[in-house]
């Protein structure tokens, strides 16, 4: 038995486990992903992930990016370098009368069923990055009440309606080994927690990257910036520190799941 920690602020309920209630798929496949460096799954087109009103197709997704989609984590999996390295190929219907919305609970189902999943949540003291209001102010507007959700444009995004909550998943996630957030960079290499003390929606541009103190180029040939220089840009900064969070531990997981049933 292997004890993997895995670190997530708890959302209200969507974490939850429900016993007496709980929603599965109506049928799942799930199949060992294909071999290949991430750029040539990528450019394969092997790597996706695509959640519809009926059903899910999502491919070489691994175990750490299932956990993280089910729980609604707002980083990575902390953990055994093989949650990361299995990938799987999962085609997956809903029962009638689901919806999408109730997704993360299927596949909190069937990681319990399949994958064996056991689970328990505890408090860990955990090394963050802070984001917090720097000296000068915010330097973006609340949305308007007519705006849409949206955080498009790849390493140059342009956002409206986005929480600081948001915004600091958003910094902490992993876009190569995340689908549920695939469009995003992830540009820090420890979680991000908002203590911005600031409440609402807001709109704003966000030009972000690489990991550390280095810079880059997106394929367009456009400078990418690190997320320290692109937090400032905000009025914002992040600075190194350790908070508790209620976290989530893996009592067991199997490497393997058990067979498609026919």
């Amino acid at each position: 038995m292997k004890f993997v920690c895995l670190a997530v602020v708890i959302y209200g309920v969507a974490i939850g486990q429900n016993p007496t209630a709980k929603v599965t798929f109506d049928v799942v496949s799930i199949k060992p992903g294909p071999p290949g460096t991430m750029m040539e799954l990528i450019r394969s087109g092997a790597i996706q992930y695509r959640v519809g009103d009926t059903r899910a197709d999502m491919g070489s997704i691994t175990l750490s990016e299932l956990i993280y989609t089910a729980y609604r984590m707002p980083w990575d999996v902390v953990g055994p370098p093989w949650l990361k390295d299995q990938q799987f190929d999962i085609h997956a219907t809903f029962p009638a009368g689901a919806t999408k919305e109730q997704f993360p609970e299927m596949l909190q189902s069937m990681l319990a069923d399949r994958f064996r999943l056991v689970i328990h949540r505890e408090q860990r003291v955990l090394p963050v990055d802070a984001m917090t209001v720097a000296k000068d102010g915010p330097k973006f507007r609340k949305s308007a009440a007519e705006d849409s959700v949206q955080c498009n444009g790849g390493f140059h995004k342009t956002c409206k309606k986005v929480t600081m909550e948001e915004l600091a998943r958003l910094l902490s996630v992993d876009p190569a080994r995340m689908p549920f957030r695939a469009s995003i960079p992830g540009v820090l290499d420890r979680p991000v927690a908002d203590m911005t003390g600031l409440k609402g929606e807001y709109d704003f541009f966000l030009d972000y990257g690489v990991v550390g103190g280095g810079r880059g180029v997106d394929p367009t040939g456009k400078e990418i910036v690190t997320a320290f220089d692109a937090v400032k840009a905000l009025g914002l900064k992040l600075e190194p520190t350790k908070h508790a969070f209620e976290v989530i531990v893996i009592d067991h997981i199997e490497k393997v799941p058990t067979e498609n049933q026919p």
